[in-house]
Order: C-alpha cells, then structure tokens, then sequence
C-alpha cells in the first residue's frame, strides 16, 4: 500500500528518488502515466497498471469512456525502470505535462503513487485544509 507524503528532489536527470517503503512494490518496474484530471503523474507497481487497464477496455465496453480517451492515456504510459540506487527516471515529456522542475511531492494513494510540483501539491493542501474527514467512513 503506498502512503505518506515525501518531498523529493529530481537530480539534473530528471530521476526521482524513491521511499524505501515504496521501493518494495516498486523494486523493479513502474508504470508512469498523466492524470486525466490532476496536475501530477499516477505511478503504478506493474500488477495495478493491469487492473486499470482492464477497467478501463470494460468502461470504453459499457459506452463510459471513448476509445480515443482509451488511446491517449494509454500513449501517455511510460514504463520505467527503478535503478540500484531505488531512483525513477521520469520522461521530459511527462516532466512538462505535470509541471515538474526540481521539487516534487511524492504522495500515497493507496493503490498507486502520484508525483506532483511542490506548489501544486501546497495549493492542493491549502485548499483542503480541513484534513481527513471522518465521515469518510474510515
């Protein structure tokens, strides 16, 4: 289960260096893709990135989603190795999408990670500073 929330530096490489928790469900490979609705990258351990996909061809199935959507994030999906050092190398390109430059937040969400900027992580906090709900059925 990935959670916490780590600040992180990319190197000049644009390599991001994971937790030791989550470099257990990361050890090898990971699945970088954008987010269709927030301004981060989703990372998924490979056995997620299978149970996504496969509700995803169900939703493009029952009408919910077009193939077109289907397409393009599955181009936007990068396949990355984690190095020794537990380092995630991220694409430019999905760099610039999500915004990154040297800072980064590396969240938990449980099923999969996310990598947001610094500032858009802060503004996301800021605005919902009133914590975890508890009527959120924990």
């Amino acid at each position: 289960m990935f959670t916490g929330e780590h600040e992180r530096l990319l190197d000049d490489k644009g390599r991001l260096s994971l937790p030791p928790l989550f470099r257990r469900y990361l050890a090898e490979t990971a699945f970088l893709a954008r987010s269709a609705s927030e301004p981060c990258l989703l990372v998924f351990p490979p056995e997620e990135i299978q149970r996504v996909a496969s509700r995803l061809k169900e939703r493009v199935r029952a009408g919910e989603v077009t193939p077109n959507e289907q397409r393009r994030w599955a181009a936007s999906i990068s396949e990355v190795r984690t190095d020794a050092q537990g380092r995630l190398a991220i694409p430019p390109k999905l760099r610039e999408v999500a915004g990154l430059d040297r800072e980064v937040v590396l969240i938990g969400v449980v099923d999969r990670a996310e990598i947001w900027n610094a500032q858009a992580w802060a503004d996301v906090e800021r605005a919902n500073d009133e914590g975890i709900n508890e009527g959120m059925g924990l």
